[in-house]
């Protein structure tokens, strides 16, 4: 015992000082080669794998995909990790606007109200290009998938063999939807897989119904159900899915017109009552 201390916790301590310092020096050493933009990418991104794992322990698997929008980062191509750390630097910077804005304008109890509604508006301006990019590209996923059936209805008709149409109608098409479904037919033909193993893989890669429906298809006519009559109907199904989602597309925006007008009257309320109440609690007039 050393100094009331046991030799034991003593030796422990060090030992757990020690891995640490190691662990600290590996780190450093590691990450002493990069730059520093490249070093503060790194550190960016660990925080928000970490806080991903952490709302994904508290919140479960399902709810923390929607949290932390897996399926639109998925569709757009982001990093989830690199998103959530953007999502906290943007809430941290608002937040600490909001705060000083209101403790100049308005000190009391208003930036209770002023620094989370900051950080919110952080996270949205953030979420908001993601958002728009997975909206898009789900729509150009369900026009392209519809246009390839159609063409592959069509080169069937002429009598080429289902493969050979597959990669010609593939070919026929650009875009981002069409390139993915093209690197789903040359990633299977280059591992000697048959094309609906390439399209599952797309469809686990990238989480749209309208590759799944896809993959289902082909798999339909690969096992030997009439592949003219598969895309037309398919093609047909999709066609009216397009039309359906445009309709509801165009009732949410007729919607969404009326929310600015009724958030504008929320707060010129809120702006005009605020004072009152401040100088009703100032006199004591209120109970």
């Amino acid at each position: 015992m050393v100094s009331g201390v046991p030799a034991s916790g003593l030796l422990t301590g060090l030992a757990g000082g020690c891995a640490g310092l190691g662990l600290f020096v590996a780190a450093r050493a590691a990450l002493s080669g990069l730059p520093r933009p490249a070093r503060a990418a790194l550190w960016a991104r660990a925080g928000g794998a970490w806080l991903n794992g952490q709302v994904t322990s508290a919140a479960g698997p399902t709810r923390a995909r929607r949290l932390l929008l897996a399926e639109d980062l998925a569709i757009a191509g982001r990093d989830d990790a690199v998103h959530t750390a953007a999502r906290l630097g943007a809430a941290l910077a608002l937040a600490i606007v909001a705060a000083t804005g209101t403790a100049a304008a308005l000190p009391g109890p208003a930036a209770l109200v002023t620094v989370p509604l900051g950080a919110l508006v952080g996270v949205a301006l953030v979420d908001r290009p993601v958002r728009q990019l997975a909206t898009r590209r789900r729509q150009e996923a369900r026009l392209a998938v519809a246009v390839y059936l159609e063409l592959t209805r069509v080169l069937l008709a002429s009598g080429l063999p289902l493969h050979a149409v597959l990669r010609l109608a593939a070919d026929a098409g650009h875009g981002w939807a069409f390139e993915q479904i093209r690197h789903a037919l040359t990633s299977a033909a280059a591992r000697q897989q048959p094309p609906d193993t390439g399209l599952d893989a797309l469809a686990a890669r990238i989480p749209l119904a309208e590759w799944r429906e896809l993959r289902l298809t082909v798999t339909s006519a690969l096992r030997g159900a009439s592949p003219v009559e598969a895309m037309d109907s398919k093609a047909i199904h999709l066609r009216a899915a397009e039309a359906a989602a445009a309709r509801a597309d165009a009732a949410r925006a007729d919607a969404e017109l009326e929310l600015p007008a009724a958030a504008v009257a929320l707060v010129f309320v809120a702006f005009l009552t605020y004072p009152l109440l401040a100088a009703l609690s100032s006199t004591g007039l209120t109970p």
